[in-house]
């Protein structure tokens, strides 16, 4: 039987270029199917034109680096990295693209909340859900200019991306909710005050996405350090954990700026 040609992770697709206004999109998915299903979706639109593939983290960079697409679709299961950090990886060596990030189908399917091979208890289940902090938010949160899950309608992808690729922002229903009622930065100015400077430099580099291990390297101290100052910085904001430090200091930049 004859083969059909197909499209590989780190090859741009076999399609005849379009038109300058074409907008250029690079799918990065871990899964071949899911980003088979989503590149045929956009290819079937005459204003995309998806000029790579790829199903990991380092492919996904290298792609978007060398092709320079409008948009990247980034699917959070990328091979490589943690699903929670694949984002600030990509954002951290491309600092300008603009990115739509896809997750599952519901805040049950979450890789940040439920991450394959990885227990978590179910206290910090619903102290997470409570802050809302759901694979997407979170991916807003890391400066995703849109969010989409894979339960929705495809003329809901072809309007996220037009919108990302216009420099918009296009979020789901569940992600601009949860976003319009995450936490305020006044409750906690009060909060924020009580930290130390150590302790303030700490919180900015978790809110950049480091590990322990990178944070000592950044600030010269060691990693039981750096672990002592997270678990302070955790009892002094009233936190669970650092993800949703991350996420609230992500969201509010502003709070941690010196006052003038």
């Amino acid at each position: 039987m004859p083969r059909h040609p197909q499209h590989r992770p780190g090859r741009a697709p076999r399609r005849a270029r379009r038109g300058p206004a074409a907008f250029r999109v690079v799918v990065a998915d871990g899964q071949a199917i899911d980003r088979g299903g989503m590149v045929g979706l956009l290819e079937g639109e005459p204003d995309f034109e998806v000029v790579g593939e790829a199903a990991s983290t380092a492919e996904c960079i290298q792609q978007c680096r060398s092709l320079e697409p409008d948009v990247l679709v980034l699917a959070l299961n990328l091979a490589g990295h943690d699903p929670c950090s694949a984002l600030p990886a990509v954002r951290t060596a491309l600092p300008r693209l603009r990115v739509l990030a896809v997750s599952e189908r519901g805040v049950a399917n979450c890789l940040v909340l439920n991450p394959p091979g990885r227990a978590r208890r179910e206290a910090e289940h619903r102290v997470a859900c409570a802050y809302g902090t759901d694979c997407l938010q979170l991916a807003a949160s890391q400066g995703a200019m849109g969010t989409l899950r894979r339960s929705a309608d495809p003329e809901d992808l072809f309007r996220a991306v037009r919108a990302v690729a216009a420099g918009q922002s296009w979020y789901d229903t569940t992600t601009a909710d949860g976003l319009l009622t995450s936490t305020s930065p006044d409750a906690l100015q009060g909060r924020l005050t009580t930290l130390s400077a150590r302790e303030r430099d700490v919180a900015a580099q978790i809110a950049d996405g480091l590990s322990n291990k990178e944070i000592s390297t950044a600030l010269g101290i060691s990693e039981p350090t750096v672990k002592k100052h997270v678990g302070r910085v955790l009892e002094k904001l009233g936190f669970q954990d650092r993800l949703q430090v991350g996420l609230f200091l992500a969201r509010n930049p502003l709070v941690l700026r010196p006052k003038s």
